[in-house]
């Protein structure tokens, strides 16, 4: 099985920095999500076929994003770390051949909600 995964917001957990309006004004990291990490290790336990699919812009993010991969322990065991640089995620996913995609992003999850349901599901228990 093919499974991906997001990374800023799914993967990554950040703590949003608010100004006086309430408006966000910047994210601080704040480690691995205590509800798809598990996932994401399950996943590469069973042998499937494990990838980060990712917006972020490898020009700007490449090295960050695989520091913290690789501080999780994960990053030698993921089938590949893709970055769309800003685009849609369904192409890459498309290709990679994914059945079960994992993310925050409700604009995504508009494309193909058959691909994306489980993280709902799971992140609602």
């Amino acid at each position: 099985m093919v499974i991906t995964f997001d990374f800023d917001d799914t993967l990554l957990w950040t703590r949003a920095i608010r100004d006086d309006s309430g408006n966000i004004e910047d994210t601080v990291p704040m480690g691995a999500s205590p509800h798809t990490m598990p996932l994401l290790l399950a996943a590469l336990d069973r042998g499937d076929e494990v990838h980060i699919v990712t917006s972020r812009l490898a020009r700007l993010w490449r090295e960050d994003t695989l520091a913290h991969l690789r501080e999780w322990g994960v990053l030698d065991r993921l089938a590949g770390v893709h970055f769309t640089g800003g685009q849609l995620k369904l192409f890459t996913l498309a290709i990679l051949g994914a059945d079960v995609h994992h993310d925050d992003d409700p604009v995504e999850l508009e494309i193909d909600p058959y691909l994306w349901a489980s993280y709902y599901e799971r992140s609602a228990t």
